[in-house]
């Protein structure tokens, strides 16, 4: 499924935090007078992801046969008139992957990223907020025996590592994962920002009875804030919530396999039953990368028409 979200507001969501019905729906203030509603980012903080339009069958995932690699794609669909698919069976054809050399992954990443950022570019050169665009790109260089995977990040023009140095095996997400991030981390990107947020309230709402205590005993002190010690006082240093316990360089293909089916029905099953309209769905594609034999589709890729199939080859 391919998802164009828009971030929203719905103006109710508003009223509760910074309008006051006792005042004629003016601004709420605090106890210095100043309206409780300071910035832009106030109002941005409210906004949900919702999904505007969709489309089905969005081809996501890519061989860069000959080359022992794939491509998996999130956020925007096409540069211009350009699909991302496009984009990428053109680097195929334009390169000549086969005779890179002694190449790694990283390699062929800032290579991807070079040439699709000569559509991405000039598209979005005007716009203060590029739009979002990522590639994953996996599989395995020229030498050595492990793969390694990298993320294109096109709408910040660089390329990053998935996985810390030194780390062979993990496990590396794109697009809509929260529900997989809650199992395998413990805590999905939003719910840790939260939680960070209301750690900082609390800190700051015991600073305030602290300040009242002391004032009641005639001590004339003023303490500092949260913000003051915040790097001191960050929640997550060398602490985390547990999450999926799993020896990832020990999994068989046919274990890869499964376990990543089972993240993806996970989401799509999860937003299946939410309240809100899926962004995730549709056929399930899986690909297999190996250093003997390259990119395969485990999944069948097929054009179907009135009971008629033909099989796609790649």
């Amino acid at each position: 499924m391919g998802t164009v979200t828009k971030d929203l507001v719905d103006p109710f969501d508003l009223v509760h935090d910074f309008f006051s019905p006792e005042n004629n729906w003016n601004l709420k203030t605090d106890e210095e007078g100043k309206p409780i509603l300071k910035n832009f980012g106030d109002i941005r903080n409210k906004a949900q992801e919702i999904a505007y339009n969709q489309m089905m069958n969005v081809g996501k995932m890519f061989s860069l046969k000959p080359l022992p690699m794939g491509i998996m794609t999130t956020g925007v669909a096409s540069i211009g008139n350009r699909t991302i698919r496009s984009l990428i069976n053109e680097f195929k054809m334009k390169s000549t992957l086969a005779g890179f050399g002694d190449y790694t992954v990283k390699d062929i990443a800032e290579k991807v990223l070079e040439f699709i950022n000569g559509y991405y570019q000039p598209e979005f050169l005007e716009w203060k907020s590029k739009p979002y665009s990522e590639l994953m790109i996996g599989g395995y260089g020229k030498q050595g025996p492990f793969p390694t995977i990298f993320r294109i990040l096109v709408h910040k023009n660089k390329v990053e590592a998935t996985f810390a140095e030194g780390a062979l095996f993990g496990i590396a997400f794109g697009g809509q994962m929260q529900e997989i991030q809650r199992i395998v981390f413990g805590i999905d990107s939003s719910n840790r920002v939260k939680l960070l947020i209301q750690v900082g309230e609390l800190f700051d709402k015991y600073r305030k009875i602290l300040q009242e205590f002391l004032k009641e005993r005639q001590v004339s002190v003023e303490l500092p804030s949260f913000q003051d010690y915040k790097d001191d006082l960050y929640l997550f240093r060398d602490w985390d919530l547990d999450g999926f316990d799993a020896d990832w360089g020990d999994f068989s293909e046919q274990n890869a396999i499964e376990c990543v089916n089972f993240f993806v029905e996970i989401m799509i099953k999860s937003q299946q039953f939410s309240s809100r309209l899926p962004t995730v769905g549709g056929n399930v594609h899986i690909g297999l990368i190996t250093q003997e034999e390259g990119f395969k589709f485990i999944s069948r890729e097929e054009y179907i028409h009135e009971g008629y199939s033909t099989i796609v080859e790649v």
